[in-house]
């Protein structure tokens, strides 16, 4: 699911080349014209919503295992 969520996050820009919009717009764009500006103001966004992304489900998976007794009684 972790992946799965990360290559969404990471497919979203290309999602642009159709005529969607959003950050891969402006990634295109700077591609499309040389202007290395325009595609770190693209890339670099999309890299920091992957890795919150990442974050958030390492987080999301260490409140949900369960290591050890439950029970108390050390052993």
């Amino acid at each position: 699911m972790r992946t799965a969520i990360i290559q969404a996050v990471g497919l979203a820009a290309v999602t642009a080349l159709i005529g969607a919009g959003g950050l891969g717009a402006i990634m295109f764009e700077g591609l499309f014209s040389s202007a290395q500006d325009l595609v770190l103001l693209g890339v670099v966004p999309i890299i920091a919503l992957g890795v919150l992304a990442d974050v958030a489900f390492k987080v999301l998976i260490r409140l949900t295992s369960f290591t050890g007794s439950r029970s108390g009684v050390q052993s």
